[in-house]
């Protein structure tokens, strides 16, 4: 029993004092690392957001003036010189040619946060060519009338949209005002109308 005993303590003095092997090398297989995203996937989505900020979702647009608008805008503004320094006139005429890139601006800015009128800049975005057509009634119980054609173009030149409006107002009699603000009036509501149709 003592000889039993004592084999034991001597066996586990043993067990104790053995060095500690390392635990096994398991190994584990590398995990895959996700694709990344293909240069296509990336230009696609590049070419998509592109063609949405120069069509006609575009927030931003660039108004351009052609000759004819520049040409019909000198014309009026000569009138209203006319009228200003004539003999015997009062002065004063109801006809106003800024009222018209104003109204052109009011009217584009229900649909467009930043609205830029002129000849310069970038086109590289959505581009309105304006092309304006304006009479002044020389007398009364003629017409005034005001016919422009607004063309949407997008970053490449491709024509989106064409709008063409018009407005008409006839001179009085006595003819103490043109009545030509009607015109114009009648004429941007037309455009109004038209471009909130387009989607």
């Amino acid at each position: 029993m003592i000889r039993k005993f004592s084999f034991l303590i001597v066996f586990g003095a043993l067990i104790l004092a053995a060095p500690r092997l390392p635990a096994p090398i398991v190994e584990e297989p590398t995990p895959k690392l996700a694709a990344p995203r293909t240069t296509t996937e990336s230009k696609t989505s590049l070419k998509k957001s592109e063609a949405a900020e120069s069509g006609m979702n575009s927030r931003s647009v660039q108004v351009v003036l052609t000759p004819g608008t520049q040409a019909a805008l000198a014309e009026l503004r000569s009138y209203v010189q006319k009228i200003q320094s004539a003999p015997f006139s009062m002065g004063s005429t109801d006809v106003q040619p800024e009222e018209i890139i104003e109204k052109l601006r009011l009217t584009l800015s229900s649909r467009f946060n930043n609205i830029s009128i002129g000849n310069n800049g970038s086109r590289n975005g959505l581009t309105l060519v304006f092309d304006l057509q304006a009479h002044v009634a020389t007398y009364s119980g003629k017409k005034n009338t005001v016919s422009f054609v607004a063309i949407f173009k997008n970053g490449s030149g491709r024509t989106l949209q064409t709008i063409s409006a018009s407005g008409t107002s006839t001179m009085p009699y006595p003819a103490f005002a043109t009545k030509f603000p009607q015109a114009v009036q009648q004429a941007f509501a037309d455009f109004s109308q038209k471009l909130n149709t387009i989607r």
